[in-house]
């Protein structure tokens, strides 16, 4: 499952945290396990360091369904491809989230 998020714009000289709810794409009593992986890549823009945007410190809620990434800096007018890539309880399920954040300095 992939569903691209559109996150609200961030300043470059903002740190946030994005939230991936993996929660409609779990069974009930099923939760994320083991350690997500993020990837992120330029969708618009120039940034010759897109990786420099996560911000490290990423974590999973209390229910174990959402996903945390702190996210800081960026290059303005660059629009970035976020990915998380999650394993479930369910042995033969791993779920995938995008989301597209916009940097624009206000």
């Amino acid at each position: 499952m992939t569903t691209a998020n559109r996150f609200d714009a961030k300043d470059p000289a903002e740190k946030q945290v994005l939230t991936f709810d993996f929660s409609l794409g779990l069974a009930t009593g099923e939760t994320l396990t083991g350690t997500p992986t993020v990837s992120i890549a330029v969708l618009y823009g120039t940034d010759p360091s897109p990786g420099n945007v996560l911000a490290g410190g990423n974590a999973f809620d209390p229910t174990n369904t959402k996903y945390f990434v702190p996210v800081q800096g960026g290059v303005d007018l660059t629009d970035y491809d976020i990915v998380v890539k999650a394993s479930t309880t369910n042995a033969v399920k791993t779920l995938t989230l995008g989301g597209i954040l916009p940097v624009r300095a206000q």
